[in-house]
């Protein structure tokens, strides 16, 4: 049966009547439609009907295959009482999709919301009740979140799982306000009915969302039932209880309101002595957990249960994501998006417990760096490293783990190792873009065939058989313990879908001896799972070095994390999408794959890389308009003007690294229609209005928008957008003279217009806000040069950048930096994004600063042994805050491109290759380095520098192909601040220019020859 009530099915109908304030008021009905508008994003459909039948006004919408949303908006000037219930009537139809009421004020720019994902509208109206905790600060540049006036109302249904085509339709919205509640709440008044029942009567009706029970010490086995009640006549059911084990019970009863409660004990020793049932507002089930975890002791639950940051990383196969697992920095493993978690746990012969929170940790990666992560617990009675690792292909992919205990004594040990089976995922509660953490659905386990089920499906089988296998339901109690010492397997179901099972195996190991049980998800053969873990390491040792990159031991970690990161961008996209993450940002941008699509070729990535341009390409609307991002739901009409110019430097650079002439002229149709569409938003901006002295500083930059992360709150002029879209007209140029397009002219004249304004602008808004230094948005004057650093790479525009501005803009960066790092300057969080500037100090010519900021973000990296940032750092490492994904990918793009401009980058206004800028000379005094294979758009580079008696020997063999368009050459850059060794080439000196030197067209040998 459909959900009868589309808000009710995201918990808003509330029990009771409210003391009123004054008299209900209607504020919109359906009675006149030409008080509403319909609105709709790109080549989304939408209109407004009328129906007779029972006098409701119906928003009619047809999503089309895009995302987006469509709207009826109305004038609504309304100032809001504290305390409130909006009461309405609504229905609709079509396929489920998101359920949004929005509220604006004057300006246009603030909105609160209510937010309702993956909503079914009833068929026939039914009523509806939202009270003000329901209604939150969406965005905006309000300091002030209240919902105190606003201007208008809108309805909205947004493109969610499905899409497809319906209606939305109001009858009537009516506001009423809530008289304030009592302050302080009254205590409640306790009465014992007969020996198996006790009310509690709170003297006024209460509204609560779940309730704590603090049963008598000694008392086990309890069935009972929760009653609710408005006039302590009527009795309601709330919740049956089944096989509580005593203490403290935690039950989520999400929207409930009333005067009294009742529990009624139906089965165990009657409670003689006080039962204290306190009332809870947990928001959802996470807080409920959070409340049951307190009470245990450590380790029972995960850290992030206790309210301490956990740390995890994926595990998965190329293109994978959607059945990516997650590792826990303790150990537990999650078996896919949104599940449940396997947790290992040891009982000692004499009772003693082990988990997580009794171990020395630790963390690393199978050969350093591929992405087969490891754990491993320390204990003076027991040591155990646990292994996860993938294969399989993108659409059938399986998880496999491997556990081997070690016994580090001198005496035999006899233990019970437990692997449980949790009702929660890795990914921790704070996380709640796309896939809220937490809470994971276990509905029903059974144990079928030496295979563990959940929900109805075979989803783990081990190598060897448990000696035993027991499940509790949430009410029988969340400690091991109980879990270990609950009834036999067979099939269980639990109402809460929160049960629990384990898989117990009773070993015993002599002195030194190890033993190894495994696991795969989903069920799969399990006896030659050695074979399938090597098989995974020798896949990925292929893939992960068709660069070769020779270092000294003391620069290895920038090698491994540079191969980690790679895998870390293939595990997480998804087919052909490259994504940013698996959980938080489960879907695809552009300005995320373009960047990543520069790394992927300079790696040998080409396929992943040009996988990627051809599908997003499918996905950019009619008119030329590049969608920001796209995900299952289809194109994302949200105005981010840097799209459109990383979509062409995509399709460019994928042409560069491989020359393909027939690939790119497929590609020209859809050239044109973005390159038009830039013309259109640029031209948008050249007005007499940004002609004036006053807004001087906007003209001819792109439109704003909120692509730049930190102008969510409102539209900006973000130079990020214009460096985007200068790299944008860059290529459209570039692959107009490949193709020898008659549009040729026209747009090298617009990239030439766009530059000189866009560099006019940024002297101006320099003097605007009176400041040295580039801004962020030329309207905000803000400090941003982690954006900046587009300017350099990939927009190559340094040498047209204001040299003063831009000197001081990265000295100032520089500084405040090494403030940071010394402890001198606080900071809340940052951003890995920032390893950007790792290849901006190296292009500048500062590498001392490179490896500087290198060891500061190196040291951010969590945990230590996995080769990956988070999206977000913070400086308390145990403080629980949102993360985004853990490895962010696009994070580990920004550190290749930034990893390899220590190797060697472009400087492309002189079509010329520099190398070497960011070795130190430590490295070259401790041993060879080595390049082999590194993709550029002139070819393949390969190039070593190895020790000699005097000095070093530079060999640069004839690899890369196209010699001939490398005008400026290949450059030698010098690293550190000492004498430059001679540089002679078949008896001739060749002459440094600053540190630089320009070297023979290869093949070429080079002395270098010592003079400190």
């Amino acid at each position: 049966m459909r959900r009868y009530l589309a808000l009710l099915a995201c918990s808003l109908l509330l029990a009771g009547s409210p003391a009123l304030a004054a008299a209900p008021r209607l504020v919109a009905d359906g009675s006149d439609i030409a008080q509403w508008k319909a609105l709709a994003s790109d080549q989304v459909r939408a209109s407004l009907r009328r129906d007779s039948s029972d006098a409701s006004l119906c928003l009619d919408y047809d999503f089309a295959g895009v995302s987006g949303y469509a709207v009826m908006r109305r004038a609504l000037p309304l100032d809001w009482p504290r305390r409130f219930e909006l009461v309405g009537t609504i229905k609709g139809s079509g396929a489920t999709n998101d359920l949004q009421m929005k509220f604006v004020d004057a300006s246009g720019d603030n909105v609160w919301w209510i937010n309702r994902p993956n909503t079914a509208l009833p068929a026939r109206l039914t009523p509806m009740k939202i009270r003000e905790r329901h209604v939150s600060f969406a965005w905006g540049p309000s300091e002030d979140k209240a919902l105190r006036r606003t201007e208008a109302l809108e309805l909205v249904i947004s493109a969610g799982r499905e899409g497809g085509k319906g209606s939305l339709c109001l009858s009537s919205l009516t506001l009423v306000e809530r008289a304030p509640d009592p302050s302080p709440w009254p205590e409640a008044r306790q009465r014992r009915v007969d020996a198996q029942t006790q009310d509690f009567d709170f003297q006024h009706a209460r509204e609560f969302m779940g309730l704590a029970l603090q049963w008598p010490a000694g008392l086990r086995g309890l069935d009972y039932d929760l009653l609710a009640s408005d006039d302590g006549r009527q009795w309601r059911n709330l919740r049956a209880v089944r096989g509580s084990d005593g203490g403290l019970d935690t039950v989520f009863l999400p929207e409930s309101e009333a005067r009294w409660l009742r529990v009624r004990q139906l089965r165990g020793t009657p409670a003689t002595g006080s039962l204290k049932l306190t009332l809870q507002d947990w928001p959802d089930r996470n807080a409920m957990l959070k409340a049951a975890a307190a009470t245990l002791p450590r380790g029972q639950l995960p850290r992030a249960l206790l309210n301490e940051q956990n740390y995890w990383t994926l595990v998965g196969v190329d293109g994978g994501a959607a059945q990516a697992g997650l590792v826990s920095e303790d150990g537990a493993i999650e078996l896919h998006r949104s599940g449940a978690s396997i947790e290992p746990s040891l009982r000692l012969a004499d009772g003693t417990s082990i988990t997580w929170a009794d171990v020395k940790l630790g963390q690393s990666l199978a050969d350093g760096y591929l992405p087969m992560p490891r754990v491993h617990w320390r204990h003076p009675a027991i040591e155990l490293v646990i292994e996860a690792a993938a294969d399989g292909t993108r659409d059938a992919s399986a998880l496999m783990a491997r556990y081997t205990l070690r016994n580090p004594g001198k005496q035999a040990l006899s233990l019970t190792f437990t692997l449980a089976l949790r009702p929660w995922q890795v990914n921790p509660p704070q996380q709640f873009l796309s896939t809220q953490g937490g809470v994971s659905k276990v509905e029903q386990v059974a144990w079928r065939n030496g295979q563990l089920m959940l929900n109805g499906k075979a989803v783990l089988a081990s190598n060897a058989r448990p000696q035993a296998v027991t499940a509790l339901p949430f009410d029988g109690g969340l400690s091991l313990a109980s879990l270990q010492s609950a009834p036999t397997l067979n099939q269980l179901t639990d109402p809460q879908a929160l049960a629990s099972a384990a898989l117990q195996y009773r070993i015993t190991l002599a002195p030194g001896a190890s033993r190894t049980i495994a696991w795969s998800a989903p069920s799969s053969s399990t006896q030659r799972i050695d074979q399938r873990f090597e098989a995974a390491a020798a896949h990925w040792r292929e893939r992960l070095n068709r660069v070769q990159l020779q270092v000294p031991p003391a620069a290895q970690p920038i090698v491994d994390s540079l191969r980690s990161a790679l895998a870390q961008i293939l595990m997480s996209r998804q087919g052909p999408a490259l994504q940013p993450g698996t959980r938080s940002y489960a879907r695809s941008w552009v300005r995320d794959g373009a960047m990543m699509v520069a790394g992927l070729l300079r790696l040998g990535e080409q396929d992943a890389a040009r996988e990627f341009v051809d599908w997003y390409g499918g996905q950019v609307f009619a008119s030329g308009k590049v969608p920001c991002c796209v995900d299952q739901r289809g194109a994302d009409p949200v105005v981010e003007n840097d799209s459109h110019g990383q979509y062409l430097y995509a399709v460019a650079e994928v042409w560069r690294h491989t020359r393909d002439y027939a690939w790119l002229a497929r590609h020209w149709p859809r050239v044109q229609q973005v390159a038009d569409w830039i013309e259109q938003q640029r031209q948008s901006e050249r007005t007499a209005t940004n002609s004036t002295p006053a807004r001087a500083h906007l003209f001819g930059l792109m439109p704003p928008s909120i692509s730049h992360e930190g102008y969510s709150d409102k539209p900006a002029y973000a130079l990020w957008d214009d460096f985007w879209t200068l790299r944008g007209l860059k290529d459209a140029v570039q692959i107009a003279e490949r193709l020898n397009k008659p549009e040729l002219p026209a747009w090298q004249g617009r990239r030439d217009e766009f530059q000189r304004e866009l560099m006019a602008a940024i002297q101006a808004s320099a003097r605007v806000h009176k400041l040295d230094h580039i801004v962020g948005a030329a309207d905000r004057g803000d400090f941003d040069p982690t954006s900046t650093t587009m300017a350099l790479n990939p927009a190559q525009a340094q040498d047209q950048l204001p040299p003063g501005l831009l000197e001081k803009t990265f000295e100032r960066y520089w500084q405040e930096s090494l403030a940071r790092a010394q402890g001198r300057r606080a900071w809340k969080d940052y951003t890995p994004y920032e390893l950007r500037t790792v290849g901006a100090f190296v292009r500048l010519g500062q590498p001392e600063r490179a490896h500087a900021m290198l060891d500061f973000f190196f040291k951010d990296q969590r945990p230590q042994g996995w080769n990956q940032w988070a999206e977000v750092v913070l400086p308390d490492y145990r403080e629980p805050r949102f993360l985004g994904d853990m490895p962010h990918a696009w994070v580990s793009s920004d550190y290749i491109r930034s990893a390899l401009d220590l190797f060697a980058y472009e400087r492309e206004p002189q079509a010329a290759l520099v190398i070497a800028a960011g070795l130190q000379r430590a490295w070259l005094d401790a041993g060879d380095v080595e390049v082999r294979g590194l993709s550029t758009p002139y070819g393949l580079l390969d190039y070593r520098i190895q020790r000699t008696a005097g000095g070093w020997a530079l060999n640069l063999p004839a690899r890369t192909a196209r010699l001939h368009e490398l005008h400026g050459g290949i450059r030698l850059a010098w690293p550190g601040d000492g004498p430059l060794p001679r540089a002679l080439h078949q008896g001739r000196e060749l002459p440094w220019q600053g540190r630089q030197v320009l070297l023979p067209r290869a093949p070429a040998d080079v002395q270098l020859i010592k003079q400190d």
